[in-house]
């Protein structure tokens, strides 16, 4: 049969093949048009890489949040590429791995042993330093200080940035702050505030390289 007079499928009934969603009688219909349809296989065999490009970002984009209010990832992909030219499509989901990559890395917890920073409360003559990409365990030098029940920690990049603030208990003469996920590299401080005090009761500079 001449391909110009084949009713192509859908994009939609061939999404709903590639995905297992058809009833066994509809499925034979489609392997049947399959057979003599060059085009719609064609456009098969690229849906079928542009969605296993885009699975392996969904978890990226779940993580933030970008699936969960939509429909999952194909209702995503059909707002987002109203009529697409699949090629085109796969060439944007790799833009997207590129994109999202360095995101996924940032809010991944890193691996290898906990490196431990100990933070004196007497400056010493050089700037204690941590590993880049380690988990990293700092303890804080209380001696000295007013007990207090807890104590609020405030890390800080060298350009003012708050990284994160925590609340930490008293451990006899330290505290301990524990970060999972490591710190880039660059200059940091470790701000300590009592219960009842606007200005930090300690500070600590320390720097990731």
């Amino acid at each position: 049969m001449p391909q110009s007079s084949v009713a192509h499928l859908s994009e939609e009934q061939l999404e709903q093949y590639l995905l297992q969603q058809v009833s066994e009688a509809a499925a034979a219909a489609v392997e049947e048009h399959l057979l003599v349809c060059e085009h719609c296989q064609t456009q098969l065999e690229e849906l079928e890489l542009f969605t296993k490009t885009f699975r392996s970002v969904a978890p990226i984009l779940a993580r933030e949040d970008a699936l969960e209010d939509r429909g999952g990832v194909m209702d995503w992909l059909r707002r987002q590429f109203r009529n697409p030219l699949p090629a085109l499509a796969f060439g944007a989901a790799a833009a997207l791995v590129l994109v999202m990559a360095p995101m996924a890395w940032r809010g991944s917890p890193v691996t290898g042993p906990v490196a431990t920073l100990e933070l004196q409360a007497v400056r010493a003559a050089t700037v204690p330093e941590a590993p880049v990409g380690r988990p990293l365990l700092f303890r804080l030098d209380l001696s000295g200080l007013t007990p207090a029940a807890s104590y609020r920690a405030e890390l800080a990049k060298d350009d003012g940035e708050t990284v994160l603030t925590r609340s930490l208990a008293p451990s006899g003469a330290h505290t301990i702050l524990e970060l999972a996920e490591g710190l880039p590299a660059g200059r940091y401080w470790l701000r300590l505030y009592g219960p009842d005090h606007a200005e930090p009761v300690r500070e600590f500079g320390f720097g990731v390289r």
